[in-house]
């Protein structure tokens, strides 16, 4: 009986820790593996490419892997990283380059996911577990000549329409936010289906309940390097 409770209590132990080790990143700013140096990574059309910095912040060597995840709502342009698995050596901070190529002069931001993961050496030891902790960050796409605002989230638009709420995303830029919403003045629960919205797209707003006669929709936005902001309330159209 001892010994199945502790096997199932070390389970629960690894698997909330491979749910907050993202988190623990961000907030604390310490983990395991490879670790980069910023929760974003930002790629300048004018530049034709970015970069950023890996930490292996483990006692061992491993091989990090970087793996580029296009969005399926986003065409248009494609990045490459130039050093796709790579040697990192224990507490040695490795240097990624990343390529930027476009269909055409880009107008509006455009978003990937990009993957870090160290690969450690295989064990010698037996009953030795190894977990490969994964980072998932977004790369922002910035267009030339495009100015930098640090609150789109205030110029998207939120419309009253037949069929329920629609938020429009009419700006240039990515605008990210939490997917829970509350509608005012009437304080009912709304949900939208992602945590981004991409310039010219539009999204439903649901809820478990219909909606009329709404004035306002308060949401909690990301900053551009996704940490939360305070709540901003905008009005309904």
């Amino acid at each position: 009986m001892g010994s199945f409770y502790m096997l199932n209590s070390w389970k629960t132990k690894l698997s909330l820790a491979c749910v907050f080790s993202s988190l623990f990143v961000a907030s604390h700013g310490f983990a395991a593996g490879m670790v980069p140096e910023t929760s974003l990574l930002v790629i300048n059309e004018d530049s034709m490419g970015g970069s950023i910095n890996i930490k292996n912040t483990d006692t061992k060597p491993a091989l990090l892997y970087t793996t580029i995840n296009d969005l399926p709502d986003d065409k248009g342009t494609h990045v490459i990283v130039t050093q796709p698995v790579v040697r990192v050596e224990a507490g040695q901070t490795q240097q990624l380059r990343f390529v930027l190529q476009t269909d055409a002069p880009l107008k509006v931001e455009h978003m990937k996911r990009v993957i870090f993961e160290g690969i450690p050496p295989k064990s010698t030891e037996k009953n030795k577990v190894t977990i490969n902790i994964r980072q998932d960050l977004p790369i922002l796409i910035h267009p030339k000549g495009l100015p930098e605002v640090q609150d789109a989230w205030t110029k998207m638009t939120w419309n009253q329409t037949a069929k329920g709420l629609v938020l429009k995303n009419d700006t240039p830029y990515v605008v990210r936010f939490a997917t829970q919403v509350e509608l005012l003045p009437a304080h009912i629960a709304g949900r939208l289906d992602k945590t981004y919205i991409l310039p010219g797209q539009s999204m439903d707003v649901h809820t478990d309940k219909p909606v009329s006669g709404i004035k306002q929709v308060k949401f909690v936005p990301a900053s551009r390097y996704g940490i939360q902001v305070p709540s901003y309330t905008a009005d309904v159209k």
